[in-house]
C-alpha cells in the first residue's frame, strides 16, 4: 500500500502535464476501491494489436517498434476464461494496442468479454484516426457489447464532429482521452543497464499504481513496459530481461490473491526504470526508432 499513499505527491505533475480527466478519473476510483481494501477490482489491459498506425516517439507500449502483429480470439479467449474462472469481477476490461481498430477480427473480442465478464466495462481505447471508417455493423456491436470508446487524443488532424455524430447515431459512449496540446507527453526513462534499485524504482514509480496492468499470453504485469518489452529489445537488439518472478501465471494459480500480492509489490524488472528521472510535458512527435527516445 505504499504506492497509494505517496502518490499525493504526483498529482500537481500530473495535472501539469496535461493528463487527462478521464485518466485521473480512473486513477481517483482505482485509489478508492484500494482505500477500501476491494483490492480484487484491478483494470486490466489487453492489446490486441500490436503496431500502430501513428507511431508516436517513447511511446511505452513500444508499437511504434512493433511488427504487425494481431492477437488471436480463439487465444484471447482461452485467457478471459481463464481469468474469469480465478475472478468474476474487475474493475475495467480495456482493448488497446497498438491501434486496435487495424484488426480485421476485432469486433470479435466484444462478445468473448461479455461472454465472461458481463457486468465489467469494456473499454475500446484507439486514436481514432480509422473511427470515422468502421463499418455500421462495427457500431452495433460496440452498442451491443456495451463497449465504451476511448479516444487518446493527439495534435493530429479528427473529424471530431463527425466521431460525436456517429455516437449520437449508434448510441454508443465516446470519451476523447486528453487535450490535443502538444507538450502533455510523458517519457519514462529506461536503464538499459539494469542497474536501478528495484524497490525504490517501483515505490517511485506512477505505473505501479495500478492503472496499466497488462494480460499478455496467460501472465500478468503489473505495467505494460515490463509487458511489452520484448519489442523494444529485438529492434535495438538489446536485453532487459523478463524473470517468472514479474509476472503471474494465470493458469498456475488458484485465486485472486495471488495477483493482487504480486501487484503490491516491486518486482525484478523495475531494476531496468528511472522513474525518479521521469519527463513530463513531453512534445509530442513521430517516433524516429532512436533508442535515446526511451534511454
Amino acid at each position: 500500500m505504499g504506492n497509494f499513499f505517496n502518490m499525493a505527491k504526483y498529482i500537481p505533475v500530473l495535472l501539469k502535464a496535461y493528463i487527462s480527466p478521464h485518466i485521473l478519473r480512473d486513477m481517483h476510483q482505482y485509489f478508492i476501491v484500494k482505500a477500501k481494501k476491494i483490492t480484487k477490482l484491478f483494470p486490466v489491459e489487453i492489446h490486441v494489436v500490436e503496431h500502430c498506425n501513428l507511431n508516436c516517439k517513447t511511446c511505452n507500449h513500444f508499437s511504434c517498434l512493433a511488427r504487425e502483429e494481431y492477437l488471436d480470439p480463439e487465444n484471447f479467449e482461452k485467457d478471459i476464461k481463464c481469468l474469469s474462472e480465478i475472478t468474476k469481477r474487475l474493475y475495467q476490461i480495456k482493448l488497446l494496442g497498438g491501434e486496435p481498430l487495424l484488426h480485421p477480427r476485432l469486433t470479435c473480442f466484444f462478445p468473448i468479454v461479455r461472454k465472461y465478464f458481463p457486468d465489467t466495462p469494456l473499454q475500446l481505447t484507439t486514436n481514432g484516426i480509422l473511427l470515422t471508417k468502421q463499418p455500421e455493423q462495427f457500431w452495433l456491436d460496440c452498442r451491443k457489447n456495451k463497449v465504451l470508446i476511448s479516444i487518446s487524443q493527439y495534435p493530429i488532424k479528427l473529424d471530431r464532429e463527425e466521431i460525436r455524430r456517429l455516437s449520437r447515431q449508434y448510441k454508443v459512449r465516446v470519451e476523447f482521452n486528453g487535450t490535443t496540446e502538444a507538450n502533455r507527453f510523458v517519457k519514462m526513462p529506461l536503464d538499459i543497464t539494469g542497474s536501478q534499485n528495484s524497490k525504490k524504482s517501483f515505490h517511485k514509480c506512477a505505473i505501479s499504481w495500478g492503472c496499466c496492468v497488462t494480460l499478455r499470453d496467460g501472465r500478468i504485469y503489473t505495467c505494460c513496459i515490463a509487458g511489452h518489452i520484448r519489442f523494444f529489445n529485438e529492434y535495438f537488439n538489446q536485453s532487459l530481461a523478463v524473470r517468472e518472478e514479474d509476472y503471474v501465471d494465470i493458469y498456475k494459480i488458484k485465486n485472486i490473491k495471488e495477483i493482487i500480492d504480486f501487484l503490491e509489490k516491486p518486482f525484478p524488472f523495475c531494476r531496468y526504470c528511472k522513474p525518479q528521472d521521469i519527463q513530463f510535458a513531453q512534445a509530442w512527435g513521430i517516433s524516429k526508432k532512436e533508442i535515446n527516445e526511451w534511454v
